[in-house]
């Protein structure tokens, strides 16, 4: 079994304080303009599990995903996806003839489901210290974000995302993608980045996130690390509901890229 779909994809974080997602910025990367965030990639990805295999895939599923190549704002983004023999389905996002990200969805995992992670305050904003190795060192506790899901909020998400709303009840079910979006923000939330960039994140779903519930979302980092020049930090994140699992993944992001670095040292 073979399934494509294809969207126009849309660059949600023009005014992101990550500017990689602005033109003029991701231009001097050799970009030839802002990204459409890696997550809402993902998003394009979630939809064949979650429309062949539905909630039963939502409150137990895995899906992993590594984004190599931008897509852009108006991009034609095709996602296809393959049935395997093993019953997982091999998945790729494609625009301007290229793949851009390619990933795997399993409809179940049933390994142990790991502990919720510890909380920490979020600094303030003018607070935060630039990312580096010595801010972000293996172990530390990243800042804890609190917040309630709005299913008005989950629709714009899906809308944004191009996403059938029927697949979540209209929103009254989050999307994985809106959930995984909250990994970004305990890292940016936590320390100042400059232009960044999500490359890769493996995600295991435990349960449904409805309208009006609470959402915490934890994060410690795992690895920080340099590689091809680049500076990368890998983060164990949990989101949960009044200390009900909802998502547990490993989440990795170029926080410094190689282009940034050398800059700084001429």
């Amino acid at each position: 079994m073979t399934q494509t779909r294809t969207v126009t994809a849309f660059n949600t974080a023009t005014a992101s304080e990550n500017r990689i997602h602005a033109d003029d910025v991701a231009s001097r990367f050799g970009f030839t303009g802002g990204l459409v965030p890696g997550v809402d990639v993902f998003a394009y990805m979630v939809h064949a599990p979650v429309a062949l295999w539905g909630r039963d895939w939502l409150s137990q599923g895995r899906i992993r995903a590594r984004f190599g190549k931008p897509v852009y704002d108006g991009d034609e983004a095709t996602t296809t996806a393959r049935e395997q023999p093993d019953g997982s389905l091999a998945l790729s996002v494609s625009a301007r003839g290229v793949e851009c990200a390619a990933g795997t969805a399993w409809r179940s995992d049933d390994s142990k489901a790991p502990a919720t992670l510890p909380e920490a305050d979020l600094p303030r904003p003018e607070d935060r210290a630039a990312a580096s190795p010595e801010s972000l060192p293996v172990g530390r506790v990243l800042g804890t974000l609190k917040e309630i899901y709005f299913a008005e909020v989950g629709v714009s998400h899906l809308h944004n995302t191009r996403e059938d709303p029927a697949l979540f009840d209209g929103g009254a079910i989050a999307n994985p993608a809106y959930l995984l979006r909250r990994a970004n923000y305990v890292l940016s939330q936590s320390v100042r980045l400059g232009p960044w960039i999500h490359i890769e994140s493996d995600v295991r779903l435990h349960g449904l996130i409805g309208d009006g519930e609470l959402l915490e979302t934890r994060g410690v980092v795992a690895a920080n690390e340099e590689k091809n020049g680049h500076l990368i930090v890998t983060l164990d994140v949990t989101i949960s509901s009044r200390e009900r699992l909802v998502l547990s993944a490993r989440h990795w992001a170029i926080y410094e890229p190689r282009q940034v670095r050398g800059a700084a040292l001429s």
